[in-house]
């Protein structure tokens, strides 16, 4: 159900101050966060707006000047224009906090008591070891292969499906991850060729498959694909592949519209790859065709009927290819294999089911609430230094208890860090309730059986407990006569207006508007050289190709480009000496030759088919791929 609407006079206040800054058109807030964009903190519902904006955290009132909607702008300069306008949004933002700041304080001005020593309602304490295994039944009937990596110590990781003969995974150039995981640092985990033939043995006569992964990247420029789980023997000949392109999962499955390497490849489009534990599952079956799911949810589907061409003769492997030359770098939690296509509801919940290693707090707050009330928590020993916790839900017989500010206590003492929770300020209307979807990460002490759990809330009920302010962090001191760097990246909405003067084409054309609104977060966010990763590059060239494609797609455009849309087979040149002119300039201090380029770009033209001219798609294709290499190279992204 949906959250209920927070007091009334908590939302006046946030209306009569920050709220009309949030939906000014003029502060940019609006066109995103509006509607489409989560959090929808400018939402038209001022209650919405209210839920959202509290619920993330975008907002500190104990310290504005540390809110996100105003460091965005502030710090950030998250799409807001040149530094002045910037100024003006953060300064209006800053100035709408301090003063909704002010308001709450003189509505507020004398704790009613609930707190511990003027400190705040605090519960009892719980360790790890008191918690009730939290984790919902696995759909797990059909799995022939499951890798909980729990060894904590040795060369090899077992199969504990249970199903025929157990598969070992030999393990190199990796190490152990405490709480349970196997990280691949330069290595990979192998099974033998008889061992693998289990899947072959299990999963051919019935056509279907699942591979089921729950794993944590340790970046999003791993490209080739980096394999993630595959069934294969080198990088042209496999059954599967689960793998990791850059920013984005791929399934690659050999199969009868597929050739030996399992392309065309079925890559997921809507969620990316990060580096925070996902649960990532691929299907199969002849009916539908391949699927891929993203944390409980359906990313992409073919819908296209096929049947399997497996061989007997490939080789189970994680985190690499058998033949050590597509090296994936990060952590497995979980790898499991189905000898059928999991379905929607399954795969949702094997990903409520998460990992089988959390536990369930049960913090009784039955005194403090003056009725049976408890708050569930699932908490998780992470790595050997911390724990990780998610899902706080309050449950009981309590009605409209109001719950703000929570924080997680280890040992008496609430470390300022990855308090998550801290932004909840919600009025529970009737339990059970989730307060919180996000997860907060807490410094390990004294170990599991040995570390004392708390919750400290600043409101709780009809207990207001004293706040405890954050304190910024101390500013960096000056490098000492460090200059300025000479060069710098352009950012992403200097990308995207540099793109589109060199171009012509309208910022608002609907391609490219949609284009920049999916890789807007994936560009460059500053200018240093020494930030820029892979996948910043990828997403340049993705929306450079946008661009191009705008500018190829219709003859008038292009012909008005490029002098003709055709390509003769000696005007090759002609067409790379327009994208340098255009693109890169000429009689600059800083330049790449203007051959040396030429050369490039009609080598690429002769690449994809058009060595003696060409015209219609070929020339469209021709066009595109040239004009995006040149929009997309340091050439044009470069300052």
């Amino acid at each position: 159900m949906p959250p209920p609407a927070p007091p009334t006079g908590e939302v006046a206040l946030f209306e009569q101050t920050l709220y009309p800054h949030l939906v000014d058109p003029a502060n940019f807030c609006v066109a995103c966060h509006g509607v489409n964009q989560i959090p929808i903190f400018s939402a038209p519902d001022v209650t919405v707006a209210y839920n959202a904006l509290t619920s993330q955290g975008k907002v500190d009132l104990n310290n504005p000047d540390l809110s996100r909607v105003y460091l965005r702008s502030a710090v950030d300069r998250h799409n807001c224009g040149g530094d002045v306008v910037c100024d003006r949004v953060a300064m209006d933002m800053l100035t709408a906090i301090t003063e909704w700041q002010g308001l709450v304080a003189a509505a507020n001005p004398t704790p009613p008591g609930g707190g511990t020593a003027g400190g705040p309602v605090v519960s009892s304490a719980l360790k790890l070891s008191d918690g009730v295994a939290a984790a919902a039944a696995r759909a797990d009937d059909a799995a022939i292969a499951m890798f909980t990596f729990e060894e904590g110590t040795g060369d090899v990781a077992m199969d504990t499906s249970g199903v025929g003969a157990p598969i070992t995974l030999n393990i190199q150039g990796m190490e152990w991850v405490g709480g349970g995981g196997l990280r691949n640092v330069s290595g990979k985990a192998q099974a033998s060729l008889e061992d693998s033939r289990k899947l072959f043995d299990m999963i051919s006569p019935g056509g279907a498959y699942s591979v089921e992964a729950w794993v944590i990247s340790d970046d999003t420029a791993q490209d080739g694909p980096a394999r993630v789980v595959s069934y294969s023997t080198n990088t042209q000949r496999r059954n599967f592949t689960l793998g990791q392109n850059a920013i984005y999962y791929q399934l690659r499955n050999r199969s009868g519209n597929t050739g030996d390497n399992g392309t065309p490849e079925l890559e997921a489009e809507n969620t990316q790859v990060d580096t925070v534990l996902q649960h990532v599952v691929m299907t199969f079956d002849e009916a539908e065709g391949r699927k891929v799911y993203i944390n409980g949810q359906l990313d992409i589907e073919e819908n296209a009927a096929d049947t399997l061409n497996w061989t007997d003769d490939q080789i189970f492997v994680i985190g690499n290819e058998v033949t050590n030359d597509r090296l994936w770098r990060g952590t497995f939690r979980l790898v499991a294999v189905h000898n059928k296509a999991l379905s929607s509801l399954e795969v949702a919940q094997n990903y409520d089911a998460g990992t089988d290693r959390f536990v369930t707090l049960t913090f009784d707050l039955s005194t403090q609430l003056g009725a049976p009330a408890a708050l569930q928590i699932q908490a998780a020993q992470l790595d050997p230094s911390a724990y990780v916790f998610t899902n706080p839900t309050l449950t009981g017989d309590a009605t409209n208890v109001r719950v703000k500010g929570m924080r997680i206590a280890v040992n008496g003492t609430a470390p300022v860090a990855s308090q998550m929770f801290r932004g909840v300020d919600t009025t529970v209307i009737q339990a059970p309730f989730e307060l919180s979807r996000q997860g907060a990460v807490i410094p390990l002490a004294l170990g599991p059986d040995n570390d004392d759990i708390s919750l400290e809330f600043e409101i709780l009920g009809n207990n207001v407990g004293q706040a405890i302010p954050i304190a910024p962090s101390n500013p960096p001191l000056p490098r000492a006569d460090e200059p300025e760097p000479d060069l710098g990246v352009r950012t992403f909405s200097e990308v995207n207006d540099t793109m589109s003067a060199l171009t012509g084409v309208e910022k608002t054309n609907g391609a490219v508007r949609d284009s920049y609104a999916e890789l807007r977060d994936t560009l460059p966010p500053s200018a240093d050289l020494l930030a820029f990763g892979g996948a910043q590059q990828i997403a340049i060239q993705r929306l450079a190709k946008s661009y191009c494609g705008v500018v190829v797609s219709n003859n008038g455009r292009c012909n008005d480009f490029f002098g003709s849309c055709d390509i003769a087979a000696n005007g090759k040149d002609a067409v790379a000496a327009t994208l340098y002119t255009r693109f890169v300039g000429e009689n600059l201090a800083n330049q790449p030759a203007a051959t040396a380029v030429n050369a490039e770009i009609v080598s690429l033209i002769d690449d994809v088919g058009c060595a003696g001219g060409c015209s219609g798609a070929t020339a469209q294709t021709a066009l595109q791929a040239s004009c995006t290499a040149v929009l997309s190279s340091a050439a044009v992204t470069i300052n």
